[in-house]
């Protein structure tokens, strides 16, 4: 059905996010991927964002692609409840056949805003219910939103299992857009084990558990004085990662690299990919990695990790058994002593593949106008 589309008509579509101008962001990365996708299949995209429309995007967006102004300016002090008149207005102008707003903090003031206007709304969901745990006032407001949102998007079958009936009943699973340079493939061998590099990409958020990785190589750092570990992503938990990592006298050795445009090129030049988050909704960089030739690490208990990695085939799933950083630090050195069982994982890697950009923006097609085609009857 999606290929229909683009052979023989198009649909208006309007996208929306918080914001672009984040630093990347996994949630912009997709939405740029997808509106970029649409775009070049001949639908008319335009883009809408909570920001002044000044703001420039941090993943590039194709040039010719509208961004509608919804009345925030450079400097603005309003916040999202005041700029809802004008998003409906911006809104219905347009006359989209259907409108797509990622994450809560998009759909659920969409929702309120384009109520009884005729305009479906999908709201296309990246986390999991357990990242809302702390934030009550957000869950609360998905889901009182939820009856306001024509269908959802999740990321995994496993995502969609999680949520209330309310919401899991509207979901659609869309795996994450994922595009890969295949000339950028790692080189997990390196100097077997005397020299190597270890990435892990990820927002420095307590979800994510950057410390028990960085805990586990200071176990282990002393055997093996010719590997680095960097990590990429920037967050809350900067401070306190610098000072375990100070604690332990691995400045030199661990890297806090923040955030990156070519992340292709991070992952060609390690040796290993390291994912010890607590739970994932999908597990992009997982599946960035994997599909670069790396082997992959998580936990075994990591919903989105252990999904993903397939222990023996690609990677290694880690039981907790022992403490998390004791049983990390023992796969670890497992891989980091054995390039033979590096090059092994690399080659299970390449049955790891992700839906290809073309299946993916066919199911968008086909779910798009399916909704559309709805609101038409």
């Amino acid at each position: 059905m999606g290929k229909r589309f683009a052979e023989s008509g198009r649909m208006r579509l309007l996208f929306a996010i918080k914001s672009l101008s984040t630093l990347g962001g996994g949630a912009e990365r997709v939405f740029v991927d997808v509106v970029n996708g649409l775009h070049r299949r001949g639908h008319d995209v335009a883009v809408m964002t909570f920001e002044p429309l000044d703001a420039p995007s941090f993943y590039r967006l194709d040039e010719d692609i509208r961004r509608l102004e919804i009345g925030a300016r450079s400097g603005s002090k309003l916040g999202q409840l005041a700029l809802l008149p004008a998003a409906r207005r911006t809104i219905t102008a347009f006359a989209p056949d259907v409108a797509v707003a990622f994450m809560p903090s998009s759909y659920v003031p969409l929702a309120a805003a384009l109520a009884m206007t005729g305009v479906p709304l999908i709201a296309s969901e990246h986390n999991v219910p357990e990242r809302y745990r702390r934030l009550p006032v957000r869950w609360l407001s998905m889901l009182v939103s939820s009856a306001l949102v024509r269908q959802f998007t999740a990321v995994s079958i496993q995502m969609q299992e999680v949520y209330p009936a309310i919401v899991r009943t509207k979901m659609t699973v869309l795996p994450n857009l994922v595009t890969i340079d295949p000339g950028r493939r790692a080189d997990v061998v390196g100097k077997g084990k005397e020299e190597g590099l270890i990435i892990c990409v990820g927002r420095l958020h307590p979800q994510k558990d950057h410390l028990t990785l960085i805990q586990a190589f200071g176990l282990l750092a002393d055997d093996f004085p010719g590997w680095r570990i960097r990590i990429l992503g920037d967050g809350s938990e900067r401070e306190r990662l610098e000072a375990e990592i100070a604690r332990l006298g691995l400045q030199s050795r661990i890297t806090l690299a923040g955030t990156v445009q070519d992340i292709g090129a991070e992952y060609s030049a390690a040796q290993l990919y390291v994912i010890p988050s607590r739970y994932e909704s999908f597990g992009l960089a997982t599946v960035e990695a994997l599909a670069h030739g790396l082997p992959a690490v998580g936990f075994a208990d990591c919903p989105g990790t252990n999904e993903l990695i397939a222990h023996g085939l690609n990677g290694i799933l880690v039981t907790p058994d022992g403490g998390r950083v004791e049983s990390l630090a023992q796969s670890l050195r497992k891989l980091i002593s054995d390039p033979d069982y590096r090059r092994q994982l690399a080659s299970g890697a390449d049955q790891s593949k992700a839906p290809s950009p073309s299946v993916i923006l066919d199911d968008w097609e086909t779910m798009l106008g399916s909704v559309s085609g709805e609101r038409s009857a």
